[in-house]
C-alpha cells in the first residue's frame, strides 16, 4: 500500500497477533518520559513505552484509542512498529 501525502505505515504487534497494520496520519504513545507524537517524516526513533493509552489518527479523520502494557516503539523511513505484551 502506497503512503498518502500525509500518512505513514504502522504495525502494532503483540506476541499473540498482529493487532493493527495500516496507514495513519499520527500516533501518540506513552513513552517512559511522557507522551510523544509521531507524524510522517519523523526522524528515526527507538523508545521504551510504559503502560497507557495509544491514539491513532487515521487518514479518514477518525481515531482509534486503546490501552497497552509496556513495550517498545520504533520509527524509521516512514514505517513504525509498536511492540507490546497486551492490548485492551
Amino acid at each position: 500500500m502506497a503512503n498518502s501525502d500525509k500518512g505513514f505505515q504502522i504495525e502494532i504487534v503483540t506476541p499473540q497477533k498482529l493487532y493493527f497494520s495500516g496507514e495513519i496520519e499520527s500516533v501518540t504513545a506513552p513513552g517512559e518520559d511522557g507522551l510523544f507524537q509521531v507524524l510522517k517524516n519523523h526522524a528515526p526513533l527507538l523508545s521504551a513505552l510504559k503502560a497507557g493509552k495509544v491514539k491513532l489518527a487515521m487518514a479518514d479523520r477518525s481515531e482509534q484509542t486503546f490501552t497497552i502494557s509496556d513495550g517498545f516503539f520504533e520509527v524509521s523511513s516512514n514505517k513504525a512498529i509498536l511492540l507490546t505484551e497486551n492490548i485492551a
